[in-house]
């Protein structure tokens, strides 16, 4: 009896036992799927204020014939700044270089003529080398001298001069049309000695052409319009032969 009195109470408390652990149990589980049902409400709360949240999609990766191309780019635009910046330096040094010949080229000039000064005779004893050599029938040289003197710019008193004994260089080779352009230049000075002397020469260069109406017309200009000249005697007889 004892026995068995023992064995109920045995079996009483495992019961016992049993209860509190099944009831532990289920509390714990009760407690999980609490938090999972808050976890859950909570996420769906979150989701409706900002919206489900999209998977971010990766960003593909460059290949290697992409980064090539790419660096080629880069050093294209880099080479293409450079060609600018020499293209403008170019340009500067063109325009530099284009002033410095200019001055090279103005101060050239300039020591020319100033050595072209010092060196050349005065004009005095060119135009007396020029009268030697007409006198000595040295046409061509004398042609020469005399206009180098007008080219060189010889004074108002010596101009009118060098074109008279051009016109009688001239005429000594027989050249009539150009002895008389020179004749004729005398004429274009206010004050000269040789303005008589260049009618009477026009007058036989009229003369020597053949044209004896102008020439005639000459010789009586002579007389009438320079008197005091050497040549009127001369023109006289001449204009009284035509």
């Amino acid at each position: 009896m004892s026995l068995i009195t023992s064995r109920g109470r045995l079996s009483w408390m495992n019961t016992i036992c049993f209860l509190v652990l099944l009831t532990g149990i289920l509390a714990w589980i009760g407690c999980e799927s609490s938090e999972a049902t808050r976890e859950q409400q909570d996420q769906q709360a979150l989701s409706s204020i900002v919206g489900e949240k999209k998977p971010e999609l990766a960003l593909p990766q460059p290949t290697a014939d992409q980064k090539k191309i790419e660096g080629l780019e880069a050093e294209n635009a880099s080479l293409k700044q450079k060609i600018t910046k020499l293209e403008q330096d170019n340009g500067a040094l063109s325009t530099r270089l284009s002033e410095i010949e200019a001055k090279i080229l103005a101060e050239r000039e300039q020591a020319e003529k100033a050595l072209a000064a010092k060196t050349a005779p005065p004009a005095a004893t060119s135009y007396e080398n020029a009268a030697n050599a007409f006198k000595e029938k040295k046409y061509d040289e004398a042609i020469q001298m005399y206009q180098a003197l007008l080219n060189g710019g010889a004074a108002e008193e010596l101009a009118d001069n060098c074109h008279y004994w051009l016109g009688e260089s001239y005429f000594g080779k027989k050249d009539f049309a150009e002895a008389m352009k020179h004749f004729e230049m005398v004429f274009q000075y206010k004050t000269s000695e040789k303005k008589g002397d260049a009618q009477f020469m026009l007058a036989q260069c009229f003369e020597r052409t053949g044209d004896k109406a102008k020439a005639k017309e000459a010789y009586e200009k002579v007389v009438k319009d320079y008197p005091t000249s050497d040549t009127v005697k001369k023109a006289k007889e001449r204009w009284g032969k035509l």
